[in-house]
């Protein structure tokens, strides 16, 4: 999703958009190069969700690395601005799938 801003020069303003592509990472680094922390968010209506971040990917390798967590979690989630949300308290297994694939996790 691009971001925007408003200008304004003369008589009216005019809209410019930046892409996300320009923040993202242009290579990933490898896994074991790493400092994956899971940590859990208390959400709207009590909701729980598993935050795995910081990840220096590129935003196909993020895609990636989710649906692969998400599947091995049995959950739902989402990957944003360099995160990976998973839906519940995933930690454990997300933490222990991701030491098995190599990844470097802080505990």
């Amino acid at each position: 999703m691009a971001k925007s801003k408003k200008l304004t020069s003369g008589e009216g303003w005019s809209l410019i958009s930046s892409d996300a592509s320009e923040k993202a990472p242009v290579e990933s680094l490898p896994p074991e190069q790493h400092k994956i922390r899971c940590r859990i968010e208390k959400r709207a209506k009590g909701k729980t969700v598993t935050v795995i971040s910081p990840l220096v990917l590129t935003p196909t390798d993020t895609k990636q690395l989710s649906k692969q967590l998400k599947n091995t979690c049995g959950t739902g989630g989402t990957d944003r601005d360099g995160e990976i949300e998973l839906q519940g308290d995933c930690r454990d297994r997300a933490t222990e799938w991701l030491k098995q694939k190599g990844w470097g996790v802080r505990s």
